[in-house]
């Protein structure tokens, strides 16, 4: 059933558009995209899908993928920033630091927003929080951060902010979100704080928020985030101004925005800068022409059960797939001085980066521990047992038990036994 046409009170919005079907892309490059937890590719008309990753899960998916203009892949998997070739191939994966955000907090764990800049030398990322401090009102606090994408590189080198959704402008510039009075924000690296832009409340009176903008590669349109949950829309805008250098420019005006629908995020530019493709409930779509009439053509479902969209300049041209298994290296079968202190394993590495190690009896969780490699090569990573496993283990001679291994992106499982 097609979705109904809504009227929009905003002063200089000529028209809205209906979310139904459309004409098929013309433009170029790839899409980067999340599908079943894991990262795919696929041509700017949809077709040629290629699974990049495959050991994403739902209690583990990948999340937020990027691509720099030579077609290198910035993805977040578990608590990492993992960098990849297009045919999965890991490059290195990074454990992005803590941050400090707007009440004094340390803020880490999965990097919610990952984006690599054009010429792929450097990548940003965001964490968010909901905490409740003692004399500040309860509420959702974002930090956002800077590091070298070939290895981590200090914060304060780049600079860090308290804002979220960060967009590159450029090698050195980025587009963030600040919520209500902040809402689009220019950050230029290593120049202190974020300068604003505008907000929604600057064109109409039936203002909302905007969040997650992004520039066109040829800075003449700015897509983003308008509104929440079922209020939510797609808007568009014809940039006033260069804001790829200088101070902020005039405030943008708003052109055309999609039907109200829960769910729309992820507005990202074709690199000719005239369609545009979003992330829906059932996958992504695509506008085509985005200098025509508002209503004309009508957007297409582009690529089903897709989300999470982002589009570059680059060709999807994989090449051989080069998957390499997680090698392990079992150090002790005893079951006693394993219990004690721990089960050890050495794991090798592609790369710099955190292992993770967990032990299953089954389904449950018996044992996990981490390690830090610094560099790419054998490491040795600890599980240590909990109270419970420990106890009941204790009572048996021998156990089967499976090793649930992490590292650099990748995922590997060992079945062992302890006697």
């Amino acid at each position: 059933m097609p979705r109904k046409h809504l009227n929009i009170l905003l002063a200089l919005i000529g028209a809205c558009f209906l979310l139904t079907a459309g004409t098929a892309s013309a433009s170029t490059g790839s899409i980067v995209f999340i599908k079943n937890h894991d990262v795919w590719l696929a041509n700017s008309d949809g077709t040629g899908q290629y699974q990049v990753t495959r050991n994403g899960t739902a209690d583990s998916p990948w999340r937020s993928p990027s691509q720099a203009d030579d077609g290198t892949i910035a993805a977040s998997h578990y608590d990492q920033i993992v960098r990849l070739k297009q045919n999965g191939t890991v490059l290195n994966a990074i454990n992005p630091p803590p941050l400090m955000n707007s009440v004094s907090h340390m803020v880490d764990g999965v990097p919610v927003k990952v984006a690599i800049s054009p010429d792929g030398k450097l990548i940003t990322w965001a964490f968010a929080t909901y905490e409740c401090p003692v004399g500040v009102s309860c509420g959702a606090r974002t930090v956002t951060g800077y590091t070298a994408a070939d290895r981590l590189t200090d914060p304060e080198k780049y600079g860090s902010t308290y804002f979220t959704d960060p967009s590159w402008i450029g090698n050195s510039r980025t587009l963030q979100s600040g919520g209500y009075g902040s809402q689009i924000n220019i950050h230029d690296l290593g120049a202190g704080e974020p300068v604003h832009w505008f907000d929604d409340s600057d064109y109409t009176e039936n203002d909302t928020d905007l969040s997650d903008a992004e520039l066109s590669t040829d800075g003449k349109w700015l897509a983003a985030v308008r509104g929440y949950g079922n209020s939510t829309h797609i808007i568009w805008y014809s940039v006033n101004g260069n804001p790829k250098q200088g101070p902020a420019p005039a405030v943008p005006t708003p052109e055309c925005l999609t039907g109200e629908l829960a769910g729309l995020a992820g507005p990202t530019w074709s690199p000719d800068s005239k369609e545009l493709a979003w992330e829906e409930p059932d996958g992504v779509w695509l506008k085509t022409n985005i200098g025509s009439a508002c209503d004309s053509p009508q957007p297409k479902l582009l690529i089903p059960g897709a989300s999470e969209p982002d589009w570059g300049p680059a060709k999807v041209n994989p090449g051989p797939r080069t998957d390499d298994p997680i090698s392990v290296r079992q150090l002790s079968l005893k079951l006693k001085p394993a219990l004690k202190n721990g089960v050890s394993f050495q794991v090798r590495a592609l790369a710099s980066g955190q292992v993770k190690l967990q032990i299953l009896q089954g389904k449950t969780l018996v044992a996990a521990g981490t390690a830090k490699a610094a560099r790419a090569g054998w490491v040795k990573v600890t599980a240590k047992f909990t109270g419970k496993a420990r106890t009941r283990l204790a009572k048996v001679r021998k156990a089967s038990l499976t090793g649930r291994f992490h590292a650099d992106g990748r995922t590997g499982d060992l079945a062992f036994k302890l006697r």
